[in-house]
């Protein structure tokens, strides 16, 4: 980095010493895995910034991995990769993003587990990483792949979303596939015989949104004749996750009652809980919430921690409850595995549910009851919750480097730092028995070449002439 002199500064346009940095992701939480992208294993309850290029327009989280994706159509990967999830060819896990290779023109990426999907702007589907329930679509139920390949036999998709291991797609005539993982009827198409290709969601037209939890299924369809948003589930029950009152699994969608007539968004979340379920598997603890255009957040299924945004509990949560008022300004919501984040207009983001790894990131690992804000960040623009961590994409403040004011008159050091948005504060002198200068600067807090934010204060201490004669 070079920092400039005056009679450099004097002569560069005024801003050339601030650096914009555009959309950019940035990860807090668990990090053991590299999740967090930081080129460190160190978990954290703070956010941080990814290098991974100043043109993010979206971000998904897996459970151990991170993807983004860049303004230009490529996608991007970090984290675990044991399962090939980061698609660059190998199962070496990374702690920086590395280029997915073979992908261009993405318009969106999804992620859950240990696999990945991405959506290309021609409508296909490609996928890559854990395959052992047929979630990558390739028509076979191989251990993994690590490199992406196309969805078998689907086209003219919208919208994706990533589930525990299985994937929903939205097609633009409105209906929804699915394949992966039915164990449970996640798939929705009246059975529970796992499928390694798309299989049509029963029932279900004018379809506008889609989430995929662990094992449930959650979307939203438009009525043809008012103004009013319908919300179906499907999938397993274990917990309530269905939001129908019951704890039956269900292999076709039904329509969830006692919602608002106005759905802004949803999100279906859930991850491994330490209880064996039907067959002595491991169970999933599944939960779901709907976001009303009104403000309100409307949540069900799992509550273990406090995870539907009120105080935890044990007993599931088998119809919506309403657990944020309205007027709260959320614009979209993103659950993981036990906790949800929140993104408001203002860029703020609130968080809730599980925080043993810092995932909310307000500066704790400690429980907490309903939301809380992620602390310091700002000009969020899209969230995304993951395993026992969480990503985000947002506008950084703008940061100045200070100039080198050495030398300068206090009058030329306050017009150097007027140029590049920075503001002289106090102003200090001490008796310069160097004589080097006399009535110039001689030091400065912060140093020359520091990167602070608009508007920070720059104190210099400007030198005096000595009782002696000087030289």
């Amino acid at each position: 980095m070079t920092v400039l002199r005056r009679s450099q500064r004097l002569a560069q346009a005024r801003g050339t010493a601030i650096l914009i940095r555009s959309h950019v992701a940035a990860g807090w939480g668990y990090n053991a895995e590299g999740q967090l992208g930081d080129g460190t294993i160190t978990s954290r309850s703070g956010y941080g910034d990814i290098s991974v290029g100043n043109d993010v327009v979206q971000v998904a989280a897996g459970s151990g991995h991170g993807l983004a994706l860049r303004s230009d159509g490529t996608v991007w990967a970090w984290g675990s990769n044991g399962a090939g999830e980061l698609g660059d060819g190998t199962t070496t896990s990374r702690s920086t993003p590395v280029r997915v290779p073979g992908l261009s023109g993405v318009t969106q990426v999804a992620a859950c587990g240990y696999f990945s999907v991405a959506l290309r702007s021609d409508g296909t589907v490609w996928a890559w990483g854990d395959n052992r329930g047929g979630q990558l679509g390739r028509g076979t139920t191989s251990n993994h792949e690590v490199t992406p390949a196309r969805v078998t036999g689907l086209a003219r998709v919208t919208k994706i979303s990533a589930g525990g291991s299985f994937v929903l797609a939205l097609r633009s005539d409105g209906t929804v596939r699915a394949w992966g993982d039915n164990r449970r009827g996640q798939l929705g198409n009246g059975t529970t015989a796992g499928s390694p290709v798309p299989v049509k969601v029963a029932g279900l037209s004018g379809v506008t949104g889609i989430s995929a939890g662990f094992d449930a299924s959650i979307a939203t369809r438009a009525s043809s004749i008012s103004a009013i948003t319908s919300v179906w589930t499907w999938g397993g029950n274990d917990v309530g996750q269905l939001g129908d009152g019951t704890l039956t699994s269900r292999s076709t969608p039904e329509r969830v009652s006692g919602l608002p007539v106005s759905i802004a968004g949803i999100s279906a979340g859930g991850g491994l809980v330490g209880h064996l379920g039907p067959g002595g598997t491991l169970a999933g603890g599944g939960f779901a919430a709907v976001l009303g255009t009104d403000g309100t957040v409307w949540a069900w299924g799992d509550d273990s921690a406090g995870q539907l945004g009120n105080a935890p509990s044990s007993t599931p949560v088998t119809r919506p409850v309403n657990t944020i008022g309205a007027g709260s300004g959320i614009t979209q919501l993103s659950a993981g595995d036990f906790h949800m984040l929140a993104l408001k207009p203002d860029g703020t983001v609130l968080a809730w549910g599980s925080n043993g790894y810092g995932q909310l990131g307000n500066g704790s690992t400690a429980p907490v009851t309903g939301p809380v804000r992620v602390t310091g960040l700002t000009n969020a623009t899209q969230v995304a919750a993951g395993g026992e961590f969480s990503l985000a994409v947002h506008v950084p403040v703008p940061l100045s480097i200070v100039p080198d004011l050495t030398g300068d008159t206090t009058a030329q050091a306050g017009q150097a730092l007027q140029g590049v948005g920075l503001v002289l504060s106090t102003v200090r002198s001490v008796v310069d028995n160097s004589c080097n200068n006399i009535g110039t600067v001689m030091s400065q807090n912060p140093v020359a070449g520091s990167r602070v934010s608009l508007g920070s204060a720059v104190s210099i201490t400007i030198g005096t002439r000595p009782p002696h004669p000087c030289p």
